[in-house]
């Protein structure tokens, strides 16, 4: 089940947040993450939209959207990944807005695999100075498919 995120979940979102950057972005080091955290906990998370994904009282995965269209988020506990959770809380999302936009970083490949299978464009790309790495600026719209998926083969 997808929910608004409550207040009570905010520990369980942020545990999973660290987890999930810290597994996905093995280029940078854990203590990027660790740094940044109550930055994302306290400034972040409260003007963010957050949604998560419950299963039988488990909260597996969160997005959360910032400014009404830019994904700030879209984590799934280590646990539960590859179990469709992510593919699920972007399908929720998708359906509340009429356009997305996100960062991604460029050596994280299955993210923009992700994006891309998911009818993201990859818009802009650009160097992000606090984590020292390439990042790609990704947007979808509703009803622009992605034209790499619609190739014959």
């Amino acid at each position: 089940m997808i929910r608004k995120a409550k207040p009570t979940d905010i520990d369980k979102i942020m545990q999973i947040w660290l987890e999930a950057n810290i597994k996905a972005h093995a280029f940078i080091a854990s203590e990027y993450w660790q740094k940044h955290f109550d930055e994302v906990k306290n400034n972040y998370l409260p003007q963010a939209e957050t949604f998560v994904f419950e299963d039988k009282h488990q909260l597996k995965g969160f997005i959360s959207i910032l400014l009404d269209n830019f994904v700030g988020a879209l984590f799934v506990d280590p646990l539960y990944q590859r179990q469709n959770i992510g593919s699920k809380l972007l399908d929720y999302a998708r359906k509340q807005k009429s356009s997305l936009n996100l960062k991604v970083y460029a050596l994280n490949q299955p993210a923009i695999n992700f994006y891309q299978k998911n009818d993201f464009k990859i818009l802009a790309e650009k160097y992000d100075e606090s984590a020292q790495t390439k990042e790609l600026i990704m947007g979808w719209m509703k009803g622009a498919k992605n034209p790499f998926l619609n190739k014959a083969s």
